[in-house]
């Protein structure tokens, strides 16, 4: 009843509240970290820094891309209550591990809340997020799964029904039939999809590797050529009914419950994010980001398999269903750091708008195309960050040709002209501006400049004496 009332609702209000705080991440800390130097570096070329960009581009792309889809489905007329349960789930727990990386980018600059502090409030409201309309706890160990199996499978609600008849003992054999041919045509399609994508390399066309090379639609059954997401369908709808057996059992085994969720989740958000790059290939460098989401989901639903495989309740299952979806061994793997390095720098660096369509222009995980309009306070508000960080990119151009040793690449040795040495100045008085962490005079009415702050308890002389002696 629960994910019968929330159908439609916490699909779109809080995935919603999730990606702005994501988006915020993009935007501000992607510019913030261009402007932020260390070491006279943007902190944006540090590679522990760039590692937490990837994951916030990474995170905003997948979440961006599943509610498009999410709101693609509702508009046709359907009420996906599994999917609802799917991206409330996935969404704010990609939002919550954004902003901790948000977080922990800006430094001291998000322990201090004030109103230069721009993540402070998305920050408080994560757990809003996470714990009404279902806990994700709750969402991730019963209703997923729980809810999905009984709705997905396309005769286990009807066997379901003819028991609860009591004596249609006819029904009960057919469906059972069916239920029995469903399982053997998964495990067909898992071992045969797993062999055509072994030969599969993904090459120099890393689309092709994890899309279907056909037009794509809503209606993503229409794909026939194999993909690396088409395998593991195919897998987990073997392993689904594998865990048929568990009966009843399943409701309370929460650890297998859970991690047959977490590889629906991922498929869902697999597949919208295929989907969304369809729709919006002409955006520049998205193919990179897109392999990037991809490796991550797929690499997650492996482990996640594998998981069941190790844990599975009955004794042997678990071996069976590996050797027959996995017999290799683990073949997926997480990013490599030439292209976690790429995607931090697409939120980093001004990148060029190749369309003019309004829609693409509001994609999240390319910052020049999600640069804020709102009418903000004029010197801290987040629209200042796209320009700031794109006039220290062109100090840095200057940087390059006037300073050989600093930029031991470039051979130039002549001098700073004036208007590049008034660019210069600028970019240091704006980022200088844009670091600032918030200060304030008085804490708790008191002022505390040049002094130490009174403490709220004290110790008798009587007492401190005897202590003291």
């Amino acid at each position: 009843m629960l994910v019968e009332c929330l159908g439609e609702g916490r699909g779109i209000s809080l995935p919603a509240g999730s990606i702005a705080g994501m988006k915020l991440s993009t935007l501000a800390v992607g510019g913030y970290a261009r402007i932020r130097k260390q070491f006279k570096v943007p902190i944006a070329d540090m590679e522990g820094v760039q590692e937490k960009l990837a994951v916030i581009a990474r995170n905003s792309f997948q979440s961006i891309a599943a509610q498009h889809l999410f709101n693609a489905i509702l508009a046709t007329g359907q009420k996906p209550p599994v999917l609802s349960a799917i991206m409330k789930q996935q969404c704010t727990e990609k939002g919550r591990e954004s902003i901790n990386e948000a977080m922990d980018i800006i430094g001291g600059a998000g322990i201090i809340k004030g109103p230069s502090n721009y993540l402070a409030s998305g920050y408080q409201a994560i757990p809003i997020g996470i714990t009404v309309e279902g806990a994700n706890t709750l969402t991730r160990s019963l209703i997923i799964f729980g809810q999905g199996l009984n709705r997905s499978h396309p005769h286990l609600l009807d066997l379901i029904q003819t028991i609860q008849k009591g004596n249609d003992l006819q029904g009960f054999n057919r469906e059972l039939t069916l239920v029995f041919k469903h399982a053997f045509t998964n495990l067909g399609r898992s071992v045969s999809r797993g062999l055509s994508v072994q030969l599969q390399t993904k090459g120099g066309n890393v689309v092709s590797y994890h899309e279907a090379q056909v037009s794509m639609s809503i209606h993503l059954h229409e794909t026939h050529v194999p993909c690396q997401l088409h395998r593991l369908t195919a897998c987990f709808a073997f392993l689904s009914d594998v865990g048929m057996i568990l009966g009843g059992g399943l409701k309370t085994a929460e650890f297998v419950s859970g991690r047959y969720a977490d590889i629906l989740g991922n498929l869902y958000i697999g597949y919208a994010c295929l989907w969304f790059y369809q729709n919006n290939r002409n955006v520049k460098d998205l193919a990179a980001l897109l392999d990037f989401a991809m490796a991550d989901i797929c690499y997650r639903i492996q482990e996640s398999m594998f998981g069941l495989f190790e844990n599975f309740p009955v004794p042997f299952v678990g071996l069976g269903m590996r050797l027959v979806t996995f017999p290799r061994g683990r073949e997926y793997f997480v990013a490599k750091d030439s292209l976690t390095k790429k995607v931090a720098n697409l939120i980093t660096t001004p990148t060029e708008k190749t369309s003019s369509s309004p829609r693409v222009q509001r994609i999240a995980f390319i910052r020049s195309l999600m640069r804020s309009t709102s009418a903000l306070a004029p010197t801290r508000s987040l629209a200042t960050f796209g320009g700031r960080s794109e006039r220290c990119g062109k100090e840095r151009l200057v940087l390059k040709h006037v300073r050989p040793l600093v930029f031991p690449e470039s051979h130039a040795h002549s001098q700073a002209t004036a208007e590049e040495s008034k660019l210069m100045a600028e970019a240091e008085r704006l980022r200088e501006e844009i670091i600032q962490v918030d200060a304030f005079e008085t804490l708790a009415g008191k002022d505390h400049r040049g002094q130490f702050m009174t403490p709220t308890w004290s110790v008798s002389e009587s007492k401190h004496g005897k202590s003291s002696m």
